[in-house]
């Protein structure tokens, strides 16, 4: 029936429905903790080397919404599981991006809206 999965999970302790939240197939690929590691070496170098100060330091912040994917979804887990799951999407969504930044000196830059087109 309609609640066959639903059911289903219920009668299996072992089991239980979590929230997934939607994500990026490129965007998984940007994760790898050793290049992660590298970039913020990098970081610091350049900032000893170049003598930069704090407040010429700032904050980029970026946040993506899919269209028309606004929504998280339920997928089935381990009960045992405690952290949300994710689902890559195939790639071939179109993104709205927002972007902001702001200087330790407390400077902000106007928060941009970015649409393909």
């Amino acid at each position: 029936g309609k609640r066959w999965a639903s059911n289903f999970v219920k009668r299996q302790p072992q089991l239980r429905t979590r929230f997934f939240r939607k994500y990026d197939y490129k965007r998984a690929q940007c994760e790898d903790p050793d290049a992660i590691n590298t970039w913020f070496r990098l970081v610091a170098n350049t900032i000893a080397k170049y003598g930069i100060v704090d407040s010429d330091i700032y904050n980029f912040d970026e946040t993506e919404f899919m269209m028309g994917q606004i929504a998280s979804g339920m997928v089935v887990t381990s009960a045992e599981r405690r952290s949300n799951t994710k689902m890559m999407q195939p790639g071939n969504r179109e993104w709205v991006t927002v972007i902001q930044a702001i200087s330790s000196s407390s400077y902000s830059v106007p928060p941009y809206i970015i649409v393909a087109g």
